[in-house]
């Protein structure tokens, strides 16, 4: 009985789960995906104006004007860290070979004969010996050299005799050495070998010692065959370092070399240079004297320079120089001298440099008015402006004048009074190798006779390292 009451039990159960479950009921199919916007189409954008397409050419000539100054502050810097590194770059040698033509007899000068334009001068100086114009108006190259000094008695060499001739010299074989030597000391000199038609001249233009005493402060001194102090044309007066051909009317002035002490000190934008000379800052090639001069007292001179701000830098400066004169030991013969000058760098690439000079040698006097020491009174200037137009092409045009008078005694006077336009251009081959070309109309004013005396010349400088 309990078995059959089990099975009546279990039976429906499992006729239950035999039985297949029901099916799910389906899913609704999906609805189709609605069918993306179609983008909106832009509209052309207008074309652009004369105003817009202006401002770009505009923007572009600024940045290409920018690219330009950033090399040229390269190329300078990588000058200064030649000149800072001298265990490596200490040895330069550099040939400076040129060409030239200049009208008439390829003098600057012409006499006065019958005094017909200085009458002041009759039954004093012969007319042969009153000079009219500027006996180195007619330079050729870096040095000042005229292309003939005629029958000049102030400039006792005619280096170039070319007797109005067109010609090609060989301007200098130079050497440049300097090597830091430790302890602040170093020791830099300038040697020029000058091939010459009556003779070859050797010429030290610079030789000295210099002493940085301190790491921390921009002092530097120098002692021996040391460069000027007085405005800024001396800094480039070498034929590597100048811009164009010819120097400024002013520079014989300004650009020696002479025997003694010089210390230049730099903090911030105020720099002071001063020195202590056997003698005036004459360039040495033009006069005659010594060196070593008979001076008992030393020549003193000074430069004060401040930069502003403008471009990459815009120089203001003034300098003077007083001593006994030279030529004669009385020290109560005091020459004196000073200038103004200025120097902008890269304005929109423009650079101009400019410098006013004026002094005066009142000489010394027994019989004739200054027959024992000559006297000389003068005053100048100039202004040189250039623009780095390419890498490779620099045109310039100088504008200078001079104004003097140098008599000595019944020897000889010189009225100097011209007024120079020089035009020109140099061609940077490479940084080793520079051309140059130039043009100078030359003017005499003061009642001088116009005479024929325009320079043309030209300059190739290979230097190395």
């Amino acid at each position: 009985m309990k078995l059959a009451a089990l099975l009546v039990v279990c039976v429906p159960a499992l006729a239950w789960a035999d039985e297949e479950p029901a099916p799910a009921p389906a899913e609704p199919a999906p609805e189709p995906a609605p069918e993306p916007a179609p983008a909106p189409v832009a509209e052309p954008l207008p074309p652009p104006t004369m105003e817009e397409l202006a401002k770009d050419v505009d923007e572009l000539y600024a940045r290409q004007q920018e690219l330009e100054r950033d090399a040229r502050r390269n190329k300078a810097t990588r000058e200064k860290v030649s000149t800072l590194w001298p265990l490596v770059h200490f040895i330069t040698v550099y040939v400076d070979v040129g060409a030239f033509a200049v009208g008439g007899d390829g003098s600057g000068i012409r006499s006065d004969v019958g005094h017909l334009y200085f009458p002041q001068y009759m039954g004093r100086i012969p007319g042969q010996w009153v000079f009219m114009g500027d006996p180195l108006s007619t330079a050729i190259n870096s040095l000042g050299e005229p292309s003939d000094t005629s029958d000049s008695r102030e400039i006792p060499s005619d280096t170039i005799n070319s007797e109005g001739r067109p010609s090609v010299v060989v301007n200098a074989v130079g050497l440049s050495i300097g090597k830091d030597i430790g302890h602040g000391f170093a020791v830099a000199s300038l040697a020029q070998l000058l091939p010459r038609p009556e003779d070859t001249m050797l010429d030290i233009q610079l030789a000295y010692v210099s002493y940085r005493p301190s790491e921390t402060m921009n002092l530097e001194i120098d002692a021996g065959k040391v460069d000027s102090v007085l405005g800024v044309e001396y800094r480039w007066q070498d034929a590597f370092h100048r811009l164009g051909v010819t120097p400024s009317l002013i520079c014989r002035y300004t650009c020696g070399r002479p025997l003694g002490v010089r210390a230049q000190l730099t903090q911030g934008r105020l720099t002071t240079s001063a020195t202590l000379t056997n003698g005036d800052n004459f360039q040495q090639l033009f006069e005659p004297d010594r060196e070593l001069k008979a001076n008992s007292l030393p020549t003193a001179s000074g430069h004060v320079q401040w930069i502003l701000p403008v471009g990459q830098g815009l120089e203001l400066g003034v300098s003077g120089a007083l001593g006994p004169q030279d030529g004669q030991p009385d020290t109560s013969v005091v020459q004196w001298h000073y200038g103004f000058d200025l120097r902008l760098k890269d304005l929109r690439g423009v650079d101009v440099a400019a410098e006013f000079v004026q002094g005066k040698q009142p000489g010394k006097t027994e019989m004739l008015p200054c027959d024992v020491a000559p006297c000389l009174t003068y005053k100048g200037a100039y202004v040189l402006v250039d623009r780095r137009v390419a890498p490779w092409f620099t045109p310039y045009v100088r504008i200078d004048w001079r104004s003097a008078v140098h008599t000595k005694g019944a020897e000889f006077v010189y009225e100097s009074h011209t007024w120079r336009t020089t035009i020109g251009g140099q061609f940077e081959v490479t940084s080793r190798i520079l051309g140059k070309l130039e043009y100078t109309f030359n003017r005499e004013l003061g009642g001088i006779p116009e005479f024929p005396d325009d320079v043309l010349t030209s300059s190739i400088v290979v230097k190395t390292d």
